[in-house]
């Protein structure tokens, strides 16, 4: 354990001194991707306050729910809710480990003050969730602190088994202060307003692992099981886009309801996917007029001598310069 917090302490330390993330503020922030499989995958969060702006308490919010139905991905399960309220500080930073496997789930990094508990999720196996933090008062009551920049978070998802990571920012809404995320407050959507896309490169399947980590967002995300339908579209019909840039035509989509991990071979059709395995290609990754959802797009080799062994790259494909 002494040598997986070490592992720890240095990934954590070059992503910080490096500058690989830039901070948000809210009032209510959403960390939109947790992930979860003791012993191996962890998302490590920290959460500050900002100066002069705070309550005496923080109120932590889990929607999270098993990654898979039996052996299938689980793309349309509900969440459940764990919650809990831990104390906070005037321009206070706290980091912990979602998992509880890293110090028991408590304040990592020798943390001078006391939070009265931890803040992993319960429970074993491997799960998703999105994480909500507010500031409350000590029943874990929210409160509006009349500061809708108050609060900031970064995450950093882990494969601590193959040495792995990517990170994102906290998300917050500008315009609130309370447990909705609008499209426009966030700035980090695609809206549900009507279809609205991103385009993505695709690295060969036979080599490369992509998925994409979609959360819709809304009203009450603090109970609501928010549901969304995402697919891969051409100009004018659904498929992708050959690296020779021939289009292949199919009509896979997929529902999605709290979180989830979308691998792209679920949302290709087997032809298609045998076209591409070699040689990849391109296509948009598109949400069509349910409910915004937040996107992050993960790309991974494991053990593949070509590239290094273990390389991964993660980032927010639901913000850019074009979608239609």
């Amino acid at each position: 354990m002494k040598v997986k917090i070490a592992v720890l302490a240095v990934i954590i330390s070059f992503v910080f001194t490096f500058g690989v993330f830039s901070i948000a503020k809210a009032d209510t922030i959403l960390f939109p991707v947790i992930a979860v499989n003791q012993p191996n995958v962890t998302t490590i969060v920290s959460v500050f306050s900002a100066p002069g702006h705070t309550s005496t308490h923080l109120h932590y919010i889990y929607r999270n729910k098993a990654s898979l139905t039996g052996s299938l991905p689980n793309y349309t399960g509900t969440c459940g809710s764990q919650s809990f309220t831990r104390n906070t500080f005037d321009s206070d930073i706290v980091s912990f480990d979602t998992s509880g496997i890293f110090n028991g789930g408590n304040a990592l990094f020798n943390d001078p003050n006391t939070y009265s508990g931890a803040f992993g999720m319960s429970g074993t196996g491997a799960q998703r969730a999105y994480l909500l933090v507010t500031n409350s008062n000590a029943s874990g009551t929210r409160v509006n602190i009349g500061d809708d920049q108050a609060l900031g978070g970064e995450a950093i998802v882990m494969d601590i088994a193959t040495g792995a990571a990517w990170g994102y920012r906290a998300v917050n809404d500008i315009n609130r202060e309370d447990y909705s995320f609008t499209v426009a407050g966030t700035g980090t959507v695609m809206s549900g307003w009507g279809k609205s896309c991103k385009w993505f490169s695709i690295a060969p399947p036979n080599e490369w692992t992509t998925k994409f980590f979609v959360t819709p967002i809304g009203n009450n995300m603090n109970s609501a099981n928010i549901a969304s339908t995402v697919f891969l579209a051409g100009s004018s019909s659904n498929g992708i886009f050959t690296r020779g840039g021939t289009f292949l035509s199919f009509s896979n989509t997929l529902d999605l309801t709290c979180t989830a991990a979308v691998s792209l071979a679920d949302m290709i059709d087997s032809t298609a996917l045998a076209t591409v395995q070699n040689t990849g290609g391109w296509s948009w990754m598109c949400e069509y007029a349910v409910n915004p959802v937040v996107v992050y797009k993960l790309e991974y080799v494991v053990n593949d001598p070509t590239y290094g062994g273990t390389n991964n790259n993660g980032y927010l494909l639901s913000i850019g310069d074009y979608a239609w």
